[in-house]
């Protein structure tokens, strides 16, 4: 079935069907209303999003918040979903805390086609940790600087909350060893970012 080609009065019906989160309602209102008015400009704007209702919202929404960087393209990938988010300048900055072992403590951070950045992160303590990836949905940030030192705090944060908790025995595995390593590695970047300790630089 073509959902672009059903009547406005059976488009409405599937659209209720639907149950968007929180942050899609709005979007979902939107569509209601210009179906129900026969508002071509506003229908034909957001089925541009898709052949389904969550398609649709869910792509129309994700454009919007793409917009704060800059991100303006209309790319559908091939499973229907909305692909135009692809940032500048990417560094996958890692911190390893054993020679040989993969990196599980990162920080992605990039910028908007507007110089915008934001970042993605990732952090573990051995057996408790976090891990979000690089996205418009992530924080925004003026310049480089910012967005890193935001990002580093976070792993920081991640590391000493899960030091808390083995207080309480409510953390589980937590390797101190590890976690002692991985913070002293992100520490020492983020005094360098900040000019909290004098950078050594190297003689050529």
């Amino acid at each position: 079935m073509d959902y672009i080609k059903l009547s406005a009065s059976e488009k409405i019906e599937q659209v209720r069907q639907y149950r968007p989160y929180k942050e899609e309602r709005r979007y979902m209102a939107v569509y209601l209303t210009a179906l129900r008015q026969n508002d071509r400009q506003t229908i034909d704007e957001y089925e541009s999003f898709g052949n389904e209702p969550q398609y649709i919202i869910m792509n129309r929404r994700a454009y919007n918040r793409g917009q704060l960087f800059g991100f303006t393209a209309k790319t559908l990938d091939k499973h229907g979903w909305l692909k135009n988010a692809e940032f500048a300048n990417v560094e996958r900055i890692e911190f390893i805390d054993r020679k040989g072992w993969a990196a599980f403590n990162y920080v992605t951070i990039g910028q908007g086609a507007n110089g915008k950045w934001s970042y993605g992160v990732s952090y573990s303590t051995g057996g408790w940790g976090h891990c979000y990836g690089l996205s418009v949905w992530g924080k925004i940030f003026d310049n480089r600087k910012d967005c890193l030192k935001a990002a580093l705090s976070e792993i920081l944060y991640g590391h000493r909350e899960a030091a808390a908790q083995l207080k309480n025995d409510t953390c589980g595995n937590f390797n101190a060893q590890h976690s002692k390593e991985v913070v002293r590695q992100v520490k020492d970047l983020l005094d360098e970012l900040t000019g909290r300790k004098a950078v050594q630089l190297e003689l050529f």
